[in-house]
């Protein structure tokens, strides 16, 4: 799974332990230092980078348990071509 450059930036903001962008979309989010309370953050940053809105169902352990769960969701309430940079 392609995870674009400019997602990963922002993701990359609310993981502590990760070094650089080279996580991989099995990596645990948790593990990477994402707490409920970088959660919250994170979710605002990407509501506001990239101007979407998560449905509250959408709002899971399992939405945010990888790099790659949470790109799959984030990937479809983006408008197509929004991330040209995968």
């Amino acid at each position: 799974m392609d995870i674009p450059r400019s997602f990963r930036k922002t993701l990359l903001a609310h993981l502590p332990y990760a070094v650089n962008e080279d996580f991989t979309a099995a990596d645990d989010l948790a593990a990477l230092g994402l707490n409920s309370m970088g959660l919250v953050q994170l979710l605002t940053d990407l509501e506001e980078t990239f101007g979407l809105e998560l449905p509250d169902e959408l709002i899971t352990e399992e939405t945010f348990a990888t790099a790659g769960s949470l790109w799959a969701t984030v990937a479809e309430l983006v408008p197509a071509g929004q991330f040209s940079d995968a």
